[in-house]
């Protein structure tokens, strides 16, 4: 096992958050609005975006190895929330090596640590191939099969909605990007990341890269689907969270079913990684439902607990 040199980032202001939403495009109040994240949401404080973290690990990732590096796969979990003005140290632990497909793979165990907070508030872990090629498609028939992400339908949970338990096992939902990826987007959120390879958004760097064009960064795709103008309204109620104008598969039960959206949370993600996007393609997003359970809460309420 050795330890990799960890990634100090921060400490985040509002104006990054801010930043981070629009690179996004997340408009979820609890992440800028001081008074809806206190007097609506109940929290102390803004929220560092979940999604931005998982870029921090990737980017740790990129920058924490002496040779190229191909991220395949990255799982995560939040323990915890982050807040404004607080940092973030990215650290990583090689448990593991092992030659594959004419190359090396490394297995980290990974975290990011609030020295504010003084504890780990995501933990996860990521393969990645050594001395790889840094772009270009992944054969994942040559990879081991373990790797890969587990599909398996779960059973049903009686105590979840009908019209939540019809969808287990469905591709329910399919959305194509209003328009292609472009420079603008890309320049934008390599400035919310920081860190960030130049040929992620310099046509330049590219080029000197040997590519034929811009390819975004690894874990772009995951918000690379633009809405159609008007498509998805933000609501004019104070208590609306904001999200009903984001754009994403998997989770959006709250505009789909007039489900509360105030208490929704991402718990993690697990991510597979076979290309990447390049500048003038579009991306398609399809969602499956997994898994649906409900968890008794006490006064609290029943929490809904999916995995799509």
């Amino acid at each position: 096992m050795a330890e990799l040199e960890p990634l100090l980032t921060g400490p985040y202001t509002s104006a990054h958050v801010v930043r981070w939403c629009a690179a996004q495009q997340n408009w979820d109040k609890i992440h800028y609005d001081v008074d809806y994240a206190r007097d609506v949401a109940g929290l102390p404080e803004r929220v560092i975006n979940g999604a931005f973290k998982q870029h921090l690990l990737a980017r740790f990732l990129g920058q924490a190895f002496d040779v190229p590096v191909r991220l395949v796969r990255l799982n995560y979990r939040f323990m915890g929330p982050d807040f404004i003005g607080e940092s973030l140290e990215a650290r990583g632990t090689v448990t593991a090596c092992e030659p594959i497909a004419g190359a090396t793979a490394a297995h980290v165990s990974l975290a990011l640590w609030n020295p504010q907070q003084e504890k780990i508030t995501t933990q996860g872990s990521a393969t990645v191939m050594l001395d790889a090629a840094p772009y270009g498609d992944i054969d994942w028939q040559a990879l081991p099969h373990h790797w890969r992400l587990d599909e398996t339908v779960e059973a049903e949970d009686a105590a979840v909605p009908a019209e939540i338990r019809a969808l287990l096992g469905q591709d329910d939902e399919h959305v194509t990007s209003s328009c292609p990826v472009d420079l603008s987007r890309l320049r934008l959120f390599a400035d919310a990341v920081g860190g960030l390879p130049a040929w992620h958004h310099d046509p330049r760097a590219a080029a000197d890269a040997g590519l034929p064009g811009v390819l975004a960064a690894p874990l772009f795709p995951i918000h690379a689907l633009e809405p159609a103008v008007g498509s998805l309204p933000l609501s004019t109620d104070g208590a609306a969270l904001g999200r009903e104008a984001v754009n994403e598969v998997g989770r959006n039960f709250a505009r789909r079913f007039g489900f509360p959206a105030s208490g929704l949370a991402n718990a993690g993600n697990e991510c597979e990684l076979h290309s990447l996007l390049a500048v003038g393609e579009t991306a398609t997003g399809t969602s499956r439902l997994l898994s649906a359970r409900v968890k008794p809460r006490g006064r609290g309420g029943d929490m809904l607990f999916t995995t799509a």
